[in-house]
């Protein structure tokens, strides 16, 4: 090649463009396409302040978008609906098995068949509750920056998870105080009369069942279990979901009724926990009124308050609500404020 006719390339030309190393180019995706702005020749060019403006008109979009696929969009409406209900069903049945039959307790008594039984709640629990997670837009596809420089993931998986551990360490603190009183129980019925020289084994007894059984453990996973739900409602609060097959439909319905059931048991159940069950039911149904109303997303009727599922999540614990603060009413006009010991049914 002769010498005169080589020349080097410039990293500058005369139409002004600019000259791209070739590993360099490659093909972005339309999301990428879309947070690269466009830098005019006479115009500095400020990353930070560009993906800053990207996200402000992220955060100013109504609600997260839905499949265009109406299969896929269905599919995940009706595994929804399948979690909510399995997640309810876990609950309500390793809390009320124990209550309504007296499971054998192995050899020697010590080991309690009710609290070796609700060893094995956690294990579907709280993996159904943490799929239920997974299903939501804006887990998946959360703002970038929601909280600081928290995304929405990370605010939405930390309040999740700090639901997880109380529900987990109150579990367990509820089991072991119940394994661990009975040692004490039988050799203060076998030894009354060395109960009446030493009261203080009286009190050992009832500080294990009484205090951390019937009064710390009990509210303690019982508040975990609501701060999940309540992560849930945060996760799904912008959500619009259907319509509904009359198949998810009903899975839905059922799976809302049972988690009613759930929360009006507690609330019977529980020490003073009629009044905290009138309350709770109360406040969250207004909550999740309120999330829908305020912020309809697009919807009509009150943004999807008055139809099947179209806001699956709140309209699932709204429906819970319902039906706890109609159970517990029942049960205050016939009982008052007693729970279920003191009022002496199923005992």
């Amino acid at each position: 090649m002769p010498q005169d006719s080589y020349e080097l390339p410039s990293i500058y030309s005369s139409s002004g463009k600019t000259y791209v190393p070739a590993h360099e180019q490659h093909v972005r995706s339309p999301s990428q396409q879309d947070m690269i702005p466009i830098i005019h020749k006479d115009m500095p060019y400020n990353p930070v302040q560009s993906m800053r403006d990207y996200e402000e008109e992220e955060e100013q979009e109504e609600g997260y978008p839905v499949s265009t696929n109406n299969n896929t969009s269905q599919d995940q409406d009706r595994w929804l609906a399948w979690l909510l209900l399995g997640a309810s069903f876990s609950m309500l049945f390793f809390t009320l098995v124990p209550v309504v039959a007296n499971l054998p307790d192995v050899v020697p008594s010590w080991f309690s068949g009710d609290a070796l039984w609700r060893l094995f709640d956690p294990l579907f629990t709280l993996p159904l509750n943490l799929f239920i997670m997974t299903r939501a837009s804006s887990i998946m596809n959360g703002k970038a920056r929601y909280w600081g420089n928290w995304s929405e993931q990370t605010v939405g998986w930390l309040f999740w998870s700090l639901g997880a551990a109380l529900f987990v360490q109150g579990h367990g603190l509820h089991t072991a105080s119940a394994m661990f009183k009975h040692p004490v129980q039988d050799f203060n019925l076998a030894h009354p009369d060395i109960v009446d020289q030493y009261p203080v084994l009286q009190q050992i007894y009832s500080y294990m069942r009484d205090l951390w059984e019937h009064i710390i453990a009990h509210y303690m996973y019982a508040f975990g279990g609501m701060v999940m739900s309540w992560a849930q409602l945060f996760a799904f609060r912008n959500q619009v979901h259907g319509p509904l097959t009359i198949g998810t439909k009903i899975v839905f319905a059922l799976g809302s009724l049972v988690y009613g059931l759930l929360l009006a048991g507690i609330a019977i159940e529980f020490p003073d926990g009629l009044y905290v069950g009138l309350v709770y039911s109360i406040v969250i149904g207004l909550i999740c009124i309120c999330l829908m109303v305020f912020k309809p997303n697009g919807l009509s009727k009150g943004g999807g308050i008055l139809t099947m599922g179209r806001r699956m999540v709140l309209q699932f614990y709204l429906g819970a609500c319902v039906v706890g603060l109609i159970i517990v009413i029942i049960w205050i006009g016939i009982y008052g404020f007693q729970n279920r010991l003191a009022a002496g049914v199923a005992t």
